[in-house]
Parts: structure tokens; sequence; C-alpha cells
């Protein structure tokens, strides 16, 4: 029998198309026949206009119920090509999701909403001038104009979809909106502010949605390529490269990213952390298969 339920995501470039391949397709694959679904790849722009062509690629999630496939399905779950399943451990993400409602993650709550806050107070200081300072979920739609705000903040790397149901939603999100650059997250911002005024959220579990770009920032800042902080020196990576009884600094990095993916369902590789997703070793199913040295701990 053909499954009712779909993975989709979209891949645009060589380069995208290869990584994907080559870190996500196999592992998908593991999830989908584990929880009855099909995995569906597509690769190139869904639409190729001009206006489309001036945005982020991100914004074309929101025509993935558009396409023709969709209507085989009861349920299309959106997953960006950047995510790495922890099979062992990830429940189904439709499971409890009415079919009226968009399944999504929090975004303020990695892990809890009082570390997010110290994760972003981190962020804005690495980033310096230009960041779009909003410390609680309210400023977030303040500060892009809207005229209601709320106290939650969808996140749409991963969302559980009925293309009966929110086809239109997502193309009104495309339609009525424009880009305002990498700050403002391309759609995610007026995605999730016409989700909560149509009222049909359904929270998952945040761990269905873990970004290791940010989880970086809270705990492990000594892997980001400038300093947090100025007593992070070279001598520290080095130390931490001979406890870990590694390498390389790389190694020291692999076992950060193992297991946090371990600590989560969906761990995102987001922004310019996507090569990061070569040094993870998704059959993993124990912390101490994360450390290069067990006897040091």
């Amino acid at each position: 029998m053909k499954p009712t339920k779909a993975i989709a995501t979209l891949v645009v470039g060589d380069y995208y198309t290869k990584l994907w391949r080559d870190c996500c397709e196999t592992n998908w694959k593991q999830y989908a026949d584990k929880h009855g679904y099909d995995v569906i790849c597509l690769e190139g722009a869904l639409d190729t206009s001009e206006r489309a062509r001036k945005r982020s690629p991100s914004w074309q999630k929101c025509l993935i119920l558009s396409q023709d496939f969709a209507a085989q399905y009861e349920r299309v779950v959106w997953m960006d090509s950047d995510i790495v399943i922890n099979v062992a451990a990830a429940p189904d993400v439709a499971e409890g999701v009415p079919l009226e409602k968009i399944g999504v993650p929090d975004y303020w709550e990695q892990p809890v909403p009082h570390l997010y806050r110290e994760c972003l107070r981190r962020m804005y200081e690495f980033w310096g001038e230009g960041a779009v300072v909003n410390y609680d979920p309210p400023q977030y739609y303040e500060n892009y104009g809207f005229d209601r705000a709320f106290d939650r903040v969808a996140g749409n790397g991963v969302m559980v979809l009925s293309p009966r149901h929110h086809q239109k939603l997502l193309e009104h999100n495309y339609h009525a909106y424009e880009d305002r650059g990498p700050a403002w997250l391309a759609e995610m911002r007026p995605f999730s502010y016409e989700l909560l005024k149509a009222g049909c959220d359904h929270w998952l579990d945040h761990r269905f949605n873990m970004n290791w770009w940010e989880l970086r920032f809270l705990f492990y800042p000594f892997l980001l390529q400038q300093p947090l902080v100025s007593g992070y020196p070279a001598r520290i990576r080095r130390k931490l490269v001979q406890w870990m009884g590694g390498d390389s600094f790389e190694d020291v990095k692999r076992a950060c990213i193992n297991t946090t993916f371990l600590n989560g369902y969906f761990l995102h590789f987001g922004g310019d952390t996507k090569e990061d997703m070569r040094l993870l070793d998704p059959s993993i199913t124990s912390w101490k298969q994360c450390t290069l040295a067990v006897g040091h701990l």
C-alpha cells in the first residue's frame, strides 16, 4: 500500500544537491521506512521568475504544497535539506498533529526560552552592528512592523502540513511579502505571523529542529571562527584537542556535533555550518561513541 505521508525537500544547485545526497538521502529513507513515509527531493527552483531569483531560495518552501505530487498525500512533512535525523531516537514527527493544524517547533525553545535568550545575547555580541535585535517573541513581530505580537515563534525548517488545508496559507505567505535580507530570516518571520494569526499552530517538541548553528553559541563557543570572548586563545583549542585525544581541532568539533545530535531528533545545519554535516555520524546511538578518548571522562 502506498504511504499517505511524504517527507519533502528542495535543493537548488549542484552543491546543495550533492550535499543532500551525501549526508541526508540514506538517513531520511531509514527514518521514512521506519515511520511509513515516501521521501521526495525536488531539484531546481519551483519559481524561476525575476522576483524569485532576487529572493532567498528559502521562500520556495512556501510553494511545496502547490506541486503536483502533494495531492497524492494526506500529510507532507517539509524538511530543510540540511537536516540529519537521529533515526534511533526520533518518533514520527506527524504523530498527534491534527490534520487541520500545522506542526511546527517553537523557535524560542532551544532548548528552553531563558537559555535561548542567552544564545541570542551571544550571537548579537558576535555579529555586532547590523543584527536585528529581538530578545523575546513580541519584539520579533514588532520589529517587522506587524500589527499583532505573539508570545511564540514558529520555526519552519520542519513543518507538518496537510495539502488539503494549508496550500493557500503557504502561497499567501509567498506572494504577500518581500525579502528583507538575511537578518530578517527570509520567509520565516511572516510565516510565523500568518500561522499564529490563523490559529492553526500545533507545537512540536523542540528536538525536531535543533539548530546547530545557534547551539554552538550556547554550548560550544570555542568552535566559532572568531573567539566570542578574548579568553579563548589558540592554546585553549590545542588543549581541547589534547584532552580529547584527537589529531586536530576538527576532531573536537566532530565530538561536539555528534553529542548535540544525540540530544535531539532532527539536527539542522543552517547558515555557514552545512559542511559540518560531513562530520556527523548518524549511526551513533551512545554518548560514549561521541568522544575520541572515553578514558578522559
